[in-house]
């Protein structure tokens, strides 16, 4: 048995033990609160919100009423909830919000969080009803900025090779890939103009075609 779960084991059979003698099952107790609210706090401050939540519970199991343990459990359910929104988990992130108003029903910060929480979801089923291809497409999108991000990468190296050898060849390159860049963020631009229509109305408005402010290339001597 680990060594963790042997201390708690322990510590709820003293307690068993200790509710026959009288006058000391309620210090005893409270000592075993104090124990894992600290050990909740040392876990929350430390990042570990897991080991920081189950801290909080064991505490609250002997001591369902203490304002320390719930607030403590309160602060991990909401920065649970926090996590899992900006992570797009919006059903975990309501689950975790409406733990931490059950311990600390007057938080503002989770009250807020519980608002835009319920938004999200909202609107999450408004894009549904538009659009279920969102997600997909929306990944489709995100991707091609690596795309951009490789152009970027290259006409940066191109750049810095002519600093190391003054070849104009590299120059000549990093005009290509700009070249390819520009139309690149042309086509990502109307296809995030069409993705926003589907996503809002269903429907994607007549666009005008897109007028290319690209140069023919020229050869380069």
């Amino acid at each position: 048995m680990p060594l963790r779960r042997y201390r708690i084991a322990a510590a709820i059979a003293c307690v068993a033990l200790a509710l026959g003698a009288s006058g000391c099952a309620g210090a005893f107790t409270q000592r075993l609160v104090d124990l894992r609210t600290s050990q909740g706090d040392a876990a929350l401050t430390a990042g570990s919100l897991e080991e920081a939540e189950k801290e909080y519970a064991l505490a609250l199991k002997l001591d369902p009423h203490n304002s320390h343990a719930r607030s403590g459990l309160a602060r991990v359910l909401f920065l649970q909830a926090r996590a899992a929104f900006i992570d797009s988990k919006l059903d975990d992130a309501q689950v975790e919000i409406a733990g931490a108003l059950r311990y600390a029903p007057q938080d503002d910060a989770a009250k807020a969080l519980s608002a835009q929480i319920d938004q999200a979801k909202i609107r999450r089923e408004i894009v549904l009803a538009n659009y279920p291809l969102y997600e997909t497409v929306g990944a489709s999108l995100t991707d091609s900025l690596k795309t951009l991000a490789a152009s970027q990468h290259e006409i940066a190296l191109q750049l810095k090779a002519f600093r190391s050898d003054f070849d104009a060849s590299h120059l000549t390159k990093a005009i290509i890939a700009a070249y390819a860049l520009q139309d690149e963020e042309h086509r990502l631009e109307s296809r995030i103009v069409a993705y926003r229509g589907l996503v809002t109305s269903g429907e994607v408005k007549a666009q005008p075609p897109a007028q290319s402010e690209t140069p023919n290339l020229l050869p380069v001597p």
